[in-house]
C-alpha cells in the first residue's frame, strides 16, 4: 500500500517524533501525559500479545496487572522496599500467578481458555476488596509515592518529578518490552510459538515442547504485565480493585493489539501510539461520555477490513501498473 522507501522511514520517523514531537507543542505537559501513557498502554498490549502470539487468548490479563499493583504497593508501604524493587517484585507476583494459570489452564484452548481466564480475574479481585486490614478493601490505598528519579550519573531522568521525565521513562519502558516481543516473534522461541499457534499437533510431532514454550511465553506475558500494574499504581498515586482488576483494563491490551496487527513486531505499539492519543486528544474533547465507545467499533472496522491490523496494510507492497 506504501512505496518501499516510505514504509522503510515510516519507523525512523516514529522514533523522532516520540523523542522531540511533544517539545514542539505549546501545553507540552498535556502531550507529555498523554503520549507518555500511550506508551505505557503499547508496553502492556505487547506484553499481553506475548501470550496470544502462541495461539491462546486472555480475557484475564487484569489479574496479573491488578496483583502487580497491589504488591508493589504494600511491599514498600508496609516493607519500606525501594519502589523500583517493589515494582519488580510486583512483576513476580504476576508471574507467579501465570504459573498457576499454565497449569491449571494447559488443557483449554480457544473460547474455554478465554473464559476460564477471564474468570480467574475474578479470584484475586474478591480476596483484596475483602481484606481489609490489608490492602484498604474496596476503599483502596491513596498517597501512594511518586517513581523516583533514575540516576546513571551525568544523565538524570526525574521521572516522578515532570511530565517530561515520566513520559521518557515510559518511551524507555515502551522500548525494553518490545525488545521482549521482537524476540517473541523473530527468535527461534518466536518460531516456536508460530508453530504451535498454526498447528500445535505439528509442532509437538516435529520436536516442540509445547507445554514448556506456553509455559514461558504465560511467564513472561505475566511477569511484564505485572510490572505494568506496579508502575501504573505509581504513576496514579492510588491503587484500588475496581481500578486495577477491571474487565475493560483487562481488554483494552487485546484491542490495541487487533487493532494494530497481532503478528507484527510493532503492531501493539502501532495500535496504542495511534489510538490512544486519538481517543484523548480528539475524541473526548468532541463526545466526553460516549468517547470510550470508539474501542468497540475499532475491533468492529479492524474485523471487517484490517483483520491483520493495520500495520500488516501498511506493510503490503505498493501495487505498480
Amino acid at each position: 500500500m506504501f512505496p518501499d522507501t516510505l514504509r522503510q522511514f515510516l519507523p525512523v520517523a516514529a522514533v523522532v517524533i516520540l523523542l522531540v514531537g511533544p517539545v514542539l507543542f505549546s501545553g507540552g505537559d498535556l502531550y507529555f501525559l498523554v503520549f507518555g501513557f500511550a506508551c505505557f498502554y503499547a508496553a502492556l498490549a505487547m506484553a499481553w500479545n506475548i501470550l496470544a502470539l502462541s495461539g491462546l487468548v486472555s480475557l484475564g490479563h487484569g489479574a496479573f496487572f491488578g496483583l502487580g499493583a497491589y504488591a508493589a504497593v504494600l511491599l514498600e508501604h508496609n516493607c519500606q522496599v525501594p519502589i523500583y524493587a517493589a515494582v519488580v517484585a510486583g512483576g513476580l507476583m504476576g508471574s507467579f500467578y501465570g504459573v498457576l494459570w499454565g497449569y491449571a489452564f494447559q488443557k483449554l484452548r480457544g473460547a474455554y481458555f478465554a473464559l476460564a481466564s477471564l474468570a480467574s480475574l475474578e479470584i484475586p479481585r474478591v480476596i483484596i476488596d475483602n481484606w481489609d486490614s490489608l490492602t484498604g478493601g474496596s476503599m483502596g490505598i491513596i498517597g501512594i509515592n511518586r517513581l523516583p528519579a533514575l540516576d546513571f550519573g551525568a544523565w538524570i531522568i526525574p521521572v516522578g518529578e515532570s511530565m517530561r521525565g515520566q513520559y521518557y521513562f515510559l518511551v524507555a519502558w515502551m522500548a525494553a518490552v518490545g525488545v521482549v516481543h521482537y524476540q517473541a516473534i523473530r527468535s527461534r522461541w518466536g518460531w516456536a510459538l508460530r508453530a504451535m499457534r498454526e498447528n500445535e499437533m505439528a509442532a509437538g510431532v516435529l520436536g516442540v515442547n509445547v507445554f514448556g514454550y506456553r509455559f514461558l511465553a504465560m511467564g513472561i506475558s505475566a511477569f511484564l504485565t505485572g510490572v505494568c500494574g506496579g508502575l501504573y499504581a505509581h504513576l496514579m498515586g492510588l491503587v484500588e480493585p475496581a481500578m486495577v482488576f477491571s474487565v475493560q483494563l483487562a481488554a483494552f491490551p487485546l484491542i490495541l493489539s487487533f487493532f494494530g496487527g497481532r503478528y507484527a513486531v510493532l503492531g501493539p505499539m502501532l495500535g496504542a501510539l495511534v489510538l490512544y492519543p486519538f481517543d484523548q486528544l480528539v475524541l473526548q474533547p468532541w463526545l466526553p461520555q460516549g468517547h470510550a465507545a470508539i474501542y468497540g467499533l475499532v475491533i468492529i472496522v479492524t474485523i471487517f477490513f484490517f483483520p491483520k491490523g493495520i500495520a500488516a496494510w501498511l506493510s503490503q507492497p505498493a501495487r505498480t501498473s
